[in-house]
């Protein structure tokens, strides 16, 4: 049985033997309903949104490496839990609210209680644990290493940042994209999924997910398109005065790596994004 190097083509490790999972168009550029997948880093969580066969791999990857998923979703102690509600009215005991439902949500979701290096750390583990699901049948046919799964590791990643500096009137402390992308990694092997726009050229996913509370969702999407989605909820502020508490939040860079708005904006901003030819994600 020889080792060989994985090949990789088009974002997507591709394996020679007969029964190699089928490969999924995670980050291809030209489709408008390829799967998406996002990583969020909290202080002692992750949490990963995706279709829910993927998150069913990534569940059953952190099993092989003897980490059970959390039962819920993280809560995020460490930021406040009213981003709108001036800081003196607030109660930590309570406003933080222990689970909630999300019932208009098109993505699923795995979470578990591991920081950015310790859950990297189980899932390569648990792709060592389940090499023996990739051999081949044939003694004599090609065994590729294990490796974590590509539509996963080069997932777009935020970190949540407790002293982010907010650009609004929430709360500071928010979601950056995560160092170890912006500074020290390569960028993905591929770009993430786009529809096209009206005038041809591709318009990027975008990520709407309420991952920290009742109060507020978060905004997801490429650095090139922060601008357009700014200016949208500035002009969707004339009709809807929700929109005017738009806040950004800031990495080391100067980046806006989140945006932040009431929760009643939500389904708006989906009809609004949905209507100008993004493909768009839904958690809440």
């Amino acid at each position: 049985m020889g080792l060989a190097p994985a090949r990789r083509t088009g974002g997507e490790t591709v394996t020679a033997h007969p029964f190699a999972p089928e490969v999924v168009p995670v980050f291809d550029a030209q489709s408008s309903d390829a799967q998406r997948v996002y990583v969020f880093h909290g202080t002692d969580s992750t949490q990963v949104l995706g279709p829910g066969p993927l998150m069913a791999r990534v569940r059953a990857l952190l099993t092989a490496a003897g980490t059970s998923p959390a039962p819920e979703p993280p809560l995020h102690p460490d930021i406040a839990p009213r981003p709108f509600t001036s800081e003196s009215l607030q109660d930590p005991r309570a406003d933080r609210v222990e689970s909630w439902e999300r019932q208009r949500s098109t993505v699923s979701e795995v979470s578990v209680e591991a920081g950015a290096q310790l859950f990297w750390d189980r899932v390569n583990a648990g792709s060592w644990a389940t090499w023996r699901e990739q051999w081949p049948d044939s003694p004599d046919g090609t065994l590729y290493p294990p490796s974590a799964p590509d539509w996963l590791v080069s997932a777009p990643r935020w970190e949540l940042d407790p002293l982010a500096p907010a650009l609004g009137p929430a709360a500071s402390g928010g979601w950056v994209r995560s160092p170890s992308q912006a500074w020290g990694e390569p960028k993905p092997l591929a770009a993430p999924a786009r529809a096209a726009r009206s005038d041809g050229s591709p318009r990027h996913a975008i990520g709407l997910f309420q991952l920290t509370d009742l109060e507020s969702f978060w905004v997801f999407a490429p650095e090139e398109d922060v601008a357009d989605l700014v200016a949208r909820c500035e002009a969707l502020a004339e009709d809807h005065p929700a929109f005017s508490w738009l806040t950004g939040y800031f990495d080391a860079r100067d980046v806006a790596g989140s945006l932040r708005l009431p929760v009643e904006c939500l389904p708006l901003l989906e009809v609004d994004l949905t209507a100008a030819g993004f493909p768009v994600d839904t958690w809440w």
